[in-house]
């Protein structure tokens, strides 16, 4: 497995801006879940172009996000081109389109028509969320929601034991280290006996190199999740496949809040799943702050399938 101290996210997620309307990113495989670089993370470094593309605009934080991955990214060059759907004073919206394969190019038109192919294609609102204000109420889900979380544990015990009366590090297994290269990049902290709620997984994660996460960070982490993730998510009396994929089709993004410019050491993951069923499946994913603040929603429509299939040739 790739040292996740070798090259940091913020590295990895970086772009070049090589036009007005044209960057370019070069995707690591030390994110990769098998031979294919973790979506969200590929995600996070479309919006980081666009957010430089609106950088004169000081719209450079994601309100939505709504990406479609319709053939697998691979690690290396690839490049994102922008489009202005509106560019309006306090909102904007993007359509952005990620392209890999033969045929990419140092100048104008940058990818070459039958060569190379889009990989996903996305859409974003922009806002600044730092200065956009307007009507706040309090929503009947909130007191609800605090009601179903569970005690923030000793988070700097997690740290430095890896475990804390009932939470737990979730380790990948060791024959699996090399293929789930990704997974090192985070440690996941998960209650031993579960959620307390059937069908959801919670959890705690930090990056285990200790950068912090931040709002580029986002896609990365609602796109990432221990190897056994199914487990918290399945009736406990269902029988299941060993080694399975989990790819994501389509994911929607939703930013509640800004995270401090600095980051943060770490943030809360809620995940549901409402049903598992053909090989196909939804993810509904809550990220929260210490102090329980709201900071992103997601939904993922994701496949279920042999890791087999991960490293094959693609035939989605």
């Amino acid at each position: 497995m790739a040292n996740p101290t070798a090259c940091s996210f913020a590295d990895s997620a970086r772009v070049e801006q090589l036009d007005s309307h044209v960057y370019k990113a070069t995707l690591n495989d030390g994110f990769c879940i098998g031979a294919v670089p973790n979506g969200g993370y590929a995600s996070s470094c479309m919006l980081g172009a666009a957010g430089r593309h609106l950088t004169d605009r000081q719209q450079t934080d994601t309100l939505t996000a709504h990406f479609e991955f319709v053939n697998r990214v691979a690690p290396g060059a690839a490049i994102v081109i922008v489009e202005d759907v509106k560019l309006g004073r306090n909102v904007s919206t993007l359509h952005l389109t990620l392209w890999q394969g033969d045929g990419l190019l140092s100048q104008r038109p940058w990818v070459t028509p039958g060569l190379s192919r889009r990989m996903i294609l996305a859409y974003t609102t922009r806002i600044n969320l730092r200065t956009f204000t307007g009507i706040s109420l309090s929503s009947g889900w909130e007191p609800m929601a605090r009601k179903l979380s569970l005690p923030v544990p000793d988070l700097d015990r997690l740290l430095q034991d890896g475990s804390w009366e009932g939470w737990e590090e979730a380790r990948v297994p060791r024959s699996w280290t090399k293929l789930l290269a990704s997974l090192g990049r985070w440690r996941f902290f998960l209650p031993r006996r579960g959620s307390g709620i059937p069908g959801m997984l919670n959890m705690w994660v930090c990056f285990s190199n200790g950068e912090p996460i931040t709002q580029a960070t986002l896609p990365y982490l609602a796109d990432s999740f221990p190897a056994d993730m199914h487990l918290s998510l399945i009736d406990p009396a269902s029988d299941y496949p060993q080694g399975l994929w989990l790819p994501t089709v389509v994911l929607d993004l939703e930013y509640k809040m800004a995270l401090p410019e600095q980051g943060v050491r770490w943030l809360n993951t809620r995940c549901l799943s409402k049903q598992i069923k053909n090989g196909r499946f939804d993810l509904d994913v809550e990220i929260r702050d210490r102090d329980g603040r709201l900071i992103a929603l997601g939904h993922h429509v994701s496949m279920i399938m042999e890791m087999w299939r991960n490293t094959g040739k693609s035939s989605l």
